[in-house]
């Protein structure tokens, strides 16, 4: 979906489109939609399927918001003002990652006789995804991890524990981690003997 702005907010329907206070969305896939109202100078953004709360309210009451986000309103259009709200707080209402949840080791057998031949083995098994716990409320965030970095240098045949750090992908809102935390598991080749 796309949302579209009208360039008079009065608007409450256009070329077949209702429209709230100015705002409305139509399917990114309806080129026709869209073509027609971007030759009339309407303000499209694509990729929102939806329309937002912030879409609902009148101009006049964004401009009234605007100043406790941080936003300047003057000379804003409706769509700046929205898109400006939005960011902001998403912005305001970030939880913090402070460390993630412990990976159990993995058992990586006896040095020698491993089970994992190398790095590339042992990535295989380790998990796409990471959790981390936020405060004693039990709030979890679940973050993809995009690869495993092998940090110690995996040895199928020397008795070890070797580390693998996680590097991830996009977090999921509100979280943020601003300290750059990431997880790690412990990959434990035994003695042989």
């Amino acid at each position: 979906m796309a949302r579209i702005y009208s360039p008079n907010e009065s608007h409450s329907c256009d070329y077949g489109v209702d429209f709230i206070h100015g705002a409305a969305a139509v399917p990114d896939a309806d080129a026709t939609t869209i073509a027609w109202f971007n030759a009339r100078h309407y303000t499209i953004v694509a990729g929102s399927d939806t329309l937002g709360l912030w879409d609902l309210q009148p101009a006049a009451l964004l401009r009234e918001v605007a100043p406790l986000c941080g936003i300047v309103p003057a000379g804003m259009t409706k769509a700046q003002l929205v898109a400006g709200i939005e960011a902001a707080l998403v912005t305001h209402m970030k939880i913090e990652i402070t460390e993630f949840d412990a990976i159990p080791n993995v058992d990586a057998g006896k040095a020698g006789a491993a089970k994992y031949a190398d790095a590339n083995a042992v990535k295989a098994v380790l998990p796409a995804t990471v959790t981390a716990t936020i405060g004693t409320k039990g709030v979890k965030a679940t973050v993809p991890v995009t690869a495993w970095v092998d940090t110690d240098t995996y040895s199928a045949s020397v008795a070890g524990s070797y580390t693998f750090t996680a590097t991830l992908g996009t977090l999921p809102l509100p979280f943020a981690n601003t300290a750059t935390v990431t997880a790690t598991v412990e990959v434990v080749v035994k003695s042989a003997s």
